[in-house]
């Protein structure tokens, strides 16, 4: 994170093989992408750890970003490593991920974390996709948030 400093961080843990949960993270990061206006896009990276041990070489990763369309954020980075990499990482953001139970995926915690310009983290979204009577999606969400960072740094 400290390679970040100065800027928005948007963070999640992402499994290389998800079929579900992840891909719509990556949906709703393009679209939170779209809607930031220039000034804000070079102010905001976005960032995804890789949760998945077993597909966790950067052809993975790479294979992954283009698969989900991340390549369309400019900011974009996939992190992965080994679980003597990545285990760490995990728990410093209070992270589990384990096996599904048909094996075919990684279960892990969802959610976003976005950290301010001095690299503190400053909310955690557990991943709402829709629009309910208590909460905006993931992309409003993340949007009211990121400009709030923005404008507090103007101050």
């Amino acid at each position: 994170l400290s390679d970040f400093r100065g800027k928005v961080v948007i963070l999640t843990f992402m499994d290389t093989n998800c079929q579900d949960t992840c891909p719509l993270t990556a949906a709703q990061f393009r679209e939170v992408y779209r809607q930031l206006k220039q000034d804000e896009a070079t102010q905001v990276v976005f960032l995804g750890v890789n949760v998945n041990v077993e597909e966790s070489t950067v052809a993975d990763v790479l294979e992954t970003t283009h698969l989900w369309r991340l390549d369309e954020i400019p900011s974009w980075h996939f992190l992965t490593g080994s679980h003597a990499v990545l285990g760490p990482v995990w728990k410093d953001f209070g992270v589990s991920a384990t096996h599904s139970p048909d094996g075919n995926s990684i279960m892990h915690t969802p959610g976003t974390f976005l950290i301010d310009q001095l690299g503190q983290k400053r909310w955690y979204i557990s991943t709402p996709f829709s629009h309910t009577d208590l909460t905006l999606p993931l992309d409003e969400l993340l949007l009211k948030h990121i400009r709030e960072i923005l404008r507090e740094s103007y101050r």
